[in-house]
């Protein structure tokens, strides 16, 4: 509909809405607000001429029609949405022109609205009390004082609510929130903390602060870094998390301090003291254990067919080297139990032949690819891990028995990253350098509760490393002392290359 078209509409309401009836005028708000929205609409659109600042006179009254009624008693929660979209739009006007002052008035005349129907009118209480934060929101830059003021009667209304349903803990908390933050603007951090307590204590019960702070933590609003942090340290409720140090926090989210600054406010709000500093902890690290030599891949593919794919991507890979898939007794001309499995050797070879491959699912990110001919490929250049990482990312672990244990990540086709520690004889110089593997990308892809501080600390002790990222802990070599290779079915390709 055009701004005309709304225009006449506006005009019919107007005169319908004489009778003073409540339909009649609340179609006069309807269609207010319609235009309104069309006015504001204008100052993006380079087609018409720029209207916008004659959206603010309807849109400010259809806030007082609409506020009108409900102060009536129209209180259901439908008609209560319907008051907060005209201020939201009322306020977005004023924004528009560049004059948010201009909304100071009716917002104050809206709070006063809402404290009338939450007295008058209980069953309304709690839309009037979210109804106030909200204001409250729009006035701390407006007005801080009158910001205070409605935020402290929606904290006075959600406490008496909270005093009666102990299931609205979570709620209170959330305007004990929005208190806080309007006291805080305008006001240095400790006369603004002095005056929330002041206020805190006088609406909230012994029993109900208990009860606020046995909120869980996965309710009040942590981002995912905080609270991932908070699981893994066991502190499941506020009052717990109040009983841990910065250190501790810190060594969970790799020094990000803001995850204190979130935890600390949540404390603030409930009476509790900022986390402690706590001692500086000695870097943890776990002893040197190497105990075989092995070499694996890993490929990072989380789909539910990921082990199909992967399979298939190995058997082209080695297809396109001119090796056939064959049978267990087709590969060295004999049964697997008349051949043996070396210790490995580094391959030089670039070109994929003659091999068992072994795959596995380790878990929901990573499939293990464990060869026997490629255990061990000079760094950067395993063959296998090349072909693949042009489809997945791709990390060998290479291990030599009691000495060294090497990790390189191949993505887009070529080797990025490595780490090692230790280094065996004789290993090829690299064509191009490569960067420290990102140990953060593999605790995030590993055990749910490694942080990228655990993973790089277990470096070198393969069980632990294993265990915290899901990399292979052992190659094809391990697998076979456990039993025929064959009983892994399907898993275990056997490749052939015709001469």
């Amino acid at each position: 509909m055009d701004l005309s078209a709304i225009e006449r509409q506006v005009s019919d309401d107007r005169r319908a809405a004489a009778d003073r009836s409540a339909d009649a005028e609340l179609r006069l708000a309807d269609s207010l607000c319609e235009f309104a929205t069309a006015l504001i609409a204008t100052k993006n659109d380079e087609s018409v001429r720029d209207r916008s600042p004659g959206a603010l006179e309807p849109a400010q009254e259809a806030v007082h029609i609409r506020l009108r009624w409900l102060s009536a008693g129209r209180v259901d929660a439908q008609f209560a949405g319907k008051v907060q979209d005209a201020l939201r739009l009322f306020e977005h006007a004023a924004r528009t022109i560049g004059h948010r002052q201009l909304a100071t008035h009716t917002i104050r005349d809206a709070c006063d609205a809402y404290r009338f129907v939450a007295q008058k009118y209980p069953n309304a209480a709690a839309a009037c009390a979210d109804s106030l934060s909200k204001c409250g929101v729009w006035l701390m830059r407006l007005d801080p004082d009158a910001a205070v003021a409605a935020s402290a009667d929606a904290v006075r209304i959600r406490a008496a609510l909270f005093a009666n349903d102990p299931e609205t803990a979570a709620r209170y908390l959330a305007s004990l929130d929005m208190l806080l933050r309007t006291f805080m603007v305008g006001r240095q951090r400790k006369p603004a903390l002095a005056q929330y307590r002041e206020l805190y204590t006088s609406v909230t019960s012994a029993a109900m602060t208990a009860r606020l702070r046995e909120i869980r933590v996965e309710d009040i609003g942590f981002t995912s870094k905080t609270l991932t942090a908070l699981t893994k340290l066991d502190a499941l409720t506020l009052d717990r998390a109040g009983y841990l140090t910065q250190q501790q926090i810190l060594y969970q989210t790799s020094g990000d301090l803001s995850t204190i600054e979130e935890i600390n406010w949540k404390l603030a709000l409930v009476g509790l003291k900022p986390l402690a500093a706590g001692a500086l902890p000695d870097q943890p690290s776990r002893p040197m254990e190497i105990a075989t030599s092995f070499g694996a891949l890993s490929v990072r593919c989380s789909d539910s067919d990921a082990l199909d794919q992967v399979r298939a991507a190995v058997i082209a890979s080695y297809t396109a080297d001119g090796a056939q898939i064959v049978d267990a007794t087709a590969f060295l001309g004999v049964d697997q139990k008349h051949w043996s499995i070396p210790q490995p050797q580094p391959n030089p070879e670039e070109t994929l032949g003659d091999d068992v491959v072994l795959l596995e699912r380790t878990s929901e990110h990573w499939i293990s690819v464990k060869s026997l001919k490629w255990e061990v490929a000079p760094v950067g250049k395993h063959p296998l891990a090349l072909r693949l990482s042009k489809n997945w990312p791709v990390v060998t672990v290479a291990t030599t028995e009691n000495l060294a244990y090497e990790m390189c990540w191949y993505e887009d086709g070529a080797a990025t990253q490595y780490a090692a520690l230790g280094r065996p004889a004789g290993p090829s110089a690299l064509d191009t350098p490569l960067a420290p593997l990102n140990f953060g990308a593999l605790a995030e892809y590993g055990a749910d509760y490694a942080s990228e501080t655990q993973v790089r600390a277990a470096f070198g002790n393969t069980p632990m490393f294993a265990k915290l990222t899901r990399l292979p802990a052992s190659g094809i070599r391990q697998a076979a002392e456990t039993g025929p290779l064959t009983d892994f079915g399907d898993h275990i390709v056997y490749f052939r290359r015709h001469r």
